[in-house]
């Protein structure tokens, strides 16, 4: 406490003032108003603290308000040429990023490299003569479902000890994919000894009556060149134009009536634009292009309402957006009068 109240001494002659002090100095400084002036107003004067010898008060300039600046035209142009150039060059980086991709599988650039690949090492082996043989050992297959064995060694042509460097495996997948049952096909050898084979397999979705006989229609819209056999019955059969490439979009329309769907019979696909529904009874449903979903629905509505399925072969047209036209698909036998009977005759009169 002693030091503080030592440093704090010197100060205290300079800055502490009393309140008395104060008052007394402000009212010292306030001039006295001179006799005949009353009119005019008293110039006042700001008293300021005394000032010692080393104190100094530096008052900084006022700063100037601050003005958001103007952005010039040719600034503008500028900031709008740099963002739309690096935007257009972000643009074609993603799409060749996204796009080279699925151009070279669609195009088949990448099969006709492998392709090109399998043939050049096999004519490098024909020409070298290496005469290096490694015997396969194991044969791995992985996806088959639908196809048969018998098929499946016909398109691998090679079994436990051949020779695994022999193989093609190109031509095992081409071979492969010419069976109906199989989409697609990869053979892949993994050294030291061992072939594996991955089969991606077909799924019918429903049956195809064309002019060859009826075969299963896969979810891609292909044909799979088998007959159909009895765990496919319940599939819906199609037929017409571009019915195979529409069955797809046929039963995710058939989802949202599923007690309609399960009474249909057969679909035919007309112009490739709109099908006919036959149901179970004969009853025919002709949907219209463009909104066969809403005519669904609404068909449906009418069905669980009126019953309209249960009056046998009849055909409703819905093709038309605001009606429904119903016409009977029996045969009418004409009416024919009843053969007259002949006349019975009077009895004569005798006597």
């Amino acid at each position: 406490m002693r030091r503080v109240r030592d440093r704090a001494a010197p100060l205290d002659a300079g800055l502490l003032v009393s309140p008395g002090e104060i008052i007394a100095r402000a009212a010292a400084t306030v001039p006295e108003r001179p006799a005949g002036e009353e009119g005019e107003q008293p110039k006042v004067e700001v008293w300021t603290p005394p000032r010692g010898a080393d104190d100094t008060i530096i008052v900084p300039p006022a700063a100037p308000p601050l003005r958001r600046a103007r952005r010039r035209p040719k600034d503008t142009l500028r900031y709008a040429w740099f963002y739309a150039s690096r935007g257009a060059v972000a643009l074609v980086l993603l799409a060749g990023a996204v796009g080279l991709p699925v151009w070279l599988l669609k195009g088949g650039a990448l099969d006709d490299a492998g392709r090109e690949a399998a043939e050049a090492y096999g004519q490098l082996r024909q020409r070298a003569d290496l005469g290096v043989s490694v015997a396969l050992e194991r044969l791995t297959v992985e996806g088959r479902n639908r196809t048969t064995r018998a098929e499946l060694r016909a398109a691998l042509q090679i079994k436990k000890g051949d020779n695994l460097l022999a193989a093609d495996p190109w031509a095992i997948k081409k071979r492969l994919e010419a069976l109906p049952w199989i989409r697609s096909a990869t053979v892949d050898r993994r050294y030291p000894n061992s072939m594996h084979v991955t089969l991606i397999e077909r799924t019918p979705i429903a049956r195809f009556r064309g002019a060859s006989g009826t075969v299963l229609v896969d979810e891609a819209g292909a044909l799979i060149n088998v007959a159909p056999e009895k765990e496919h019955e319940n599939l819906i059969l199609i037929a017409g134009d571009g019915a195979p490439k529409a069955a797809a979009a046929l039963l995710k329309l058939l989802e949202g009536e599923p007690d309609l769907s399960r009474r249909i019979v057969s679909a035919t696909r007309f112009g490739d634009r709109r099908w006919d529904l036959a149901f179970e009874g004969g009853a025919v449903l002709r949907l219209p292009d463009g909104y066969a979903k809403a005519a669904l629905a609404k068909f449906g509505e009418f069905e669980r309402q009126l019953s309209l399925l249960a009056r046998g072969a009849v055909t409703y047209d819905m093709r038309l957006p605001d009606r429904m036209v119903i016409r009977s698909s029996r045969a009418v036998a004409p009416v024919t009068a009843p053969p007259e009977k002949p006349a019975a005759k009077k009895p004569k009169k005798t006597g």
